[in-house]
């Protein structure tokens, strides 16, 4: 049994969330508050110290919600010495724990599962990035928060960053007197590192709305933004003309993103193959074994670690970062992302210009929560400039390989 007060580490949102008793709780705050992690903690510790509980846990896309919130209960469940003590079915997307289930559930894409859910009854729902869900769908899942029970009460609960003041959560949902919001920030998070904290307050230099939403977590509206035509939750091309990765280096707070591009039938598809933190040159090594060969284009600003990775075995070149023609070329085509690259998505989505003290969208973007996007870039222009379209192939071209 776990004792959330001597056996977990836990933040004052943990707290909060667990002290609360309304039907519909809105966590709602910046980056890096815990939002997500304390509501999974919460929930583990409700899954295996309570009886007969149905728990659902849900986001609109199941590729998205396995990388995500399932992760983190898995993660969690690991984390304390449990994950040995359940069950879980990777079919079914279901975890068991005596009279206990977890059913994890998406209304979207491929997988999508919401049907099944209006035969399900349950004790406690988690709807992760909740702004992603519709109105509609809110008040099908809403409809399922009636299983019956005798000790504890039944409840909803919602984590999401405010990137909508104009969306159904602050304009109808937060409305309703069943409702109780919890705001929270970096601040109730005494494990966030000092440089996470430090990139967040530097969005005050760049954009005051990022840093409003992120570093703040006041309700803010996403403007500007740099890609207006999104192909979300895209099947992986069986055949492409031509392919090459993308590679961002990152640490901490950073990540190392890699986004393998592929060109078929004249599109670009992008998809994300590795997003992590604190890998080492070592690390990525290992990393780039599993994956399918291909040229690799990296952040110039690293030519140590490109010298590495080469002399590992891999065909790596420095990308070229002009970010204005870019994206520009980015944006002559619908950007076509797959279904299983979540972080790239959200980037994606949220990717903005910055404006100016006075109101002037300048053409800078926001360098923050940008690493899968840039990694993106690196590999379409790389595919760009070597293939001789679009700009004049770099020096060196003919004696690169396209596989190898």
């Amino acid at each position: 049994m776990i004792d959330t007060k001597t056996d977990i580490s836990i933040t004052t949102l943990f707290t909060r969330t667990a002290d609360c008793t309304s039907r519909i709780v809105v966590n709602v705050g910046g980056a890096g508050s815990s939002k997500s992690y304390s509501i999974a903690q919460l929930l583990v510790h409700k899954f295996i110290t309570e009886d007969h509980k149905t728990i659902g846990i849900g986001r609109t896309t199941m590729p998205s919600l396995r990388m995500t919130a399932y992760k983190l209960i898995v993660d969690v469940l690991k984390l304390y010495g449990l994950y040995a003590r359940v069950k879980e079915n990777k079919t079914s997307h279901t975890i068991e724990y005596k009279s206990n289930i977890i059913q994890f559930f998406s209304t979207g894409g491929r997988e999508a599962n919401i049907e099944r859910l209006k035969s399900t009854n349950f004790h406690y729902i988690w709807l992760e990035e909740a702004n992603e869900f519709t109105w509609d769908d809110f008040l099908t899942i809403d409809l399922r928060l009636r299983a019956p029970t005798v000790r504890e009460y039944n409840q909803i609960y919602l984590s999401l960053n405010p990137t909508n003041a104009t969306g159904w959560i602050p304009t109808r949902l937060m409305l309703r007197r069943d409702v109780t919001v919890i705001h929270s920030t970096y601040k109730d998070n005494p494990f966030c590192s000092a440089d996470y904290i430090e990139t967040l307050l530097n969005l005050m230099e760049q954009d005051e709305n990022y840093y409003r939403i992120y570093a703040l977590g006041e309700w803010g509206v996403l403007e500007n933004l740099v890609f207006k035509r999104l192909d979300l939750n895209c099947l992986v091309p069986k055949e492409w003309d031509m392919m090459a990765y993308g590679l961002d280096f990152g640490f901490s707070p950073g990540w190392t993103a890699l986004v393998k591009v592929m060109i078929s039938n004249n599109q670009t598809y992008y998809q994300e193959t590795l997003y992590e933190q604190k890998l080492t040159n070592s690390d990525l090594i290992e990393r780039l074994s599993h994956f399918e060969r291909g040229d690799i284009y990296a952040d110039n600003q690293e030519p140590a670690r490109i010298e590495e990775i080469r002399r590992a075995g891999y065909n790596i070149f420095p990308a070229k970062k002009d970010v204005k023609l870019g994206l520009d070329i980015m944006r002559r085509e619908p950007l076509h992302i797959t279904e299983d690259s979540v972080n790239l998505a959200k980037e994606a989505q949220n990717y903005q210009h910055k404006k100016d003290k006075n109101g002037i969208v300048l053409e800078e973007v926001v360098k923050y929560f940008d690493h899968a996007v840039d990694a993106a870039r690196y590999g379409k222009m790389g595919l760009v400039t070597r293939f001789g379209f679009a700009t004049a192939a770099p020096v060196g071209v003919s004696s690169m390989v396209t596989s190898f």
